[in-house]
C-alpha cells in the first residue's frame, strides 16, 4: 500500500476488491487511459451513488479490464450495499465502466 492511499482514506485497507471493465471509447467510455494509479470517481449500485477512490496498478485504457481496491467516502453507509458478485457501475460524467465486487476486506484482521 502506498503512503498516499493511507493519507488520502485514512484507513490501511480498502473496503473492497474489484475487477473494474472500462467502456471502449466508442460505447461512452473515456478517451483517454487512466494515469497516476488512482481514481476518484462514483459508484452506482441499488439506484443510489458513493463517492470512491480505486488505485490499481499500471494505465488502463478504455475497454481495458484491471482490479482494483475500492475505498468508499462512506463505507459506514455503503459498503452493506457492495456485496461479493454484485456488480455497479463507475460513474464521471456518465458511466464510464462497469464493476463486479470481488472481496471484501476484513477490518478486523
Amino acid at each position: 500500500m502506498s503512503q498516499q492511499e493511507l493519507i488520502v482514506v485514512g484507513r490501511g485497507l480498502p473496503d473492497f476488491l474489484a475487477e473494474i471493465e472500462l467502456l471502449p471509447t466508442e460505447a461512452g467510455g473515456r478517451k483517454i487511459a487512466l494515469m497516476g494509479g488512482e481514481w476518484r470517481t462514483v459508484l452506482g449500485v441499488n439506484g443510489e451513488h458513493w463517492s470512491a477512490m480505486l488505485t490499481f496498478e499500471g494505465e488502463p485504457a478504455p475497454g481495458a479490464a484491471f482490479e482494483a481496491k475500492v475505498w468508499l467516502l462512506r463505507a459506514d453507509l455503503a459498503l452493506p450495499m457492495f456485496e461479493v458478485g454484485k456488480s455497479f457501475e463507475v460513474w464521471e460524467g456518465g458511466t464510464k465502466a462497469w464493476g463486479r465486487v470481488k472481496r471484501i476486506t476484513d477490518h478486523s484482521a
